[in-house]
């Protein structure tokens, strides 16, 4: 179980730092971090399952501006291993993924808060031309605060937390579970409908609407109506770029 908990945390502290030391690689999104965390527990097939979910849950969760969004770094990874290792499915990390991501939100804004102070640290080095402290503030300690905001909540609820998280799960009732069932498959439409409200202007209505007419009509899939529409995302740009050249 050490390892467990060690290599799980250093998981989350990889999506914890992406997007700040790593780039935006895309890591900390729930697809990744849960088919990581199914590998580290065994079961791959199950973790990409869960992560499929979440991630059509968190689709609207992006930070915008000083608010913190829920971490969906730690939500997905433990979600996935207490799902894993009780053997109780998806559905098991739906019930914890949400409330887990809301907890560790509230680490995350502290993290900010005490890297403010480190931002200060850095302009005073700078005003005494320490070239080399200020690279410490600026690189060394929120990084070092990141990493550890990841790995520690993690490593710490897998080494200690399991069998408390099963006697949570037996505690809940078996109309709550079956309701969250239908709430895995009603909250992916909800992640779309965050996305799509900060995206949708008067312009793409009418592609919003032709998709819903090609699903209802055609009964295609999901992953059909995508190519569909990557296709003729690409008939009308050529369009576009033709017209704009012979004008």
């Amino acid at each position: 179980m050490l390892l467990t908990a060690t290599l799980l945390g250093l998981i989350a502290a990889l999506g914890i730092l992406d997007g700040r030391l790593l780039g935006v690689s895309m890591i900390d999104r729930p697809l990744v971090m849960c088919a990581l965390t199914g590998l580290v527990c065994g079961n791959l097939h199950e973790g990409i399952l869960i992560g499929a979910t979440l991630e059509l849950i968190f689709l609207g969760n992006v930070a915008i501006g000083a608010a913190v969004p829920p971490d969906v770094v730690t939500g997905s990874v433990l979600a996935t291993a207490f799902s894993i290792m009780s053997g109780r499915g998806p559905e098991a990390a739906l019930t914890i993924a949400i409330p887990i991501s809301m907890l560790a939100q509230t680490l995350g804004i502290l993290v900010r808060v005490v890297n403010a102070r480190f931002g200060h640290m850095a302009d005073r080095y700078a005003a005494q031309g320490n070239t080399r402290m200020v690279a410490v503030m600026h690189l060394g300690g929120p990084t070092l605060l990141y990493f550890l905001s990841g790995f520690l909540p993690v490593f710490f609820a897998i080494l200690l937390g399991s069998a408390a998280v099963t006697w949570f799960l037996d505690a809940i009732p078996a109309f709550i579970t079956n309701g969250l069932v239908v709430a895995s498959k009603i909250l992916p439409a909800l992640g779309f409908a965050l996305l799509i409200s900060m995206m949708l202007s008067s312009k793409l209505m009418p592609y919003l609407g032709l998709g819903f007419l090609i699903a209802a009509y055609t009964k295609l899939d999901i992953i059909a109506i995508a190519l569909f529409a990557v296709v003729l995302a690409f008939i009308i740009s050529q369009f576009l770029n033709t017209s704009q050249q012979e004008g």
